[in-house]
């Protein structure tokens, strides 16, 4: 089950869904699932820039939260997604 702290229920729901739609892309995206993953990582750095610009923090900064963030998603449990993956 998804574990995030104390984010409200609308936030899980929120994050659930773009989970999913970003699984639902990566799958049809023609990329093997390890260059998908590799996407990912980009994503996440290419985020954190636009985060650091935004006021977020430096860029070294936002880029290590990102990458802590990436690491507690993996270890979340994928079951969280059944409900928008059918």
């Amino acid at each position: 089950m998804l574990t995030l702290g104390n984010m409200d229920a609308e936030r899980v729901e929120r994050l659930g869904a773009l989970a999913a739609h970003v699984v639902e892309h990566a799958l049809a995206s023609g990329l093997s699932w390890d260059e998908a993953i590799l996407a990912f990582g980009i994503a996440a750095k290419a985020i954190a820039a636009k985060a650091s610009d935004q006021g977020g923090g430096s860029p070294q900064q936002c880029a290590a939260l990102a990458e802590r963030r990436l690491k507690s998603g993996m270890e979340q449990s994928a079951d969280v997604l059944r409900a928008w993956l059918r």
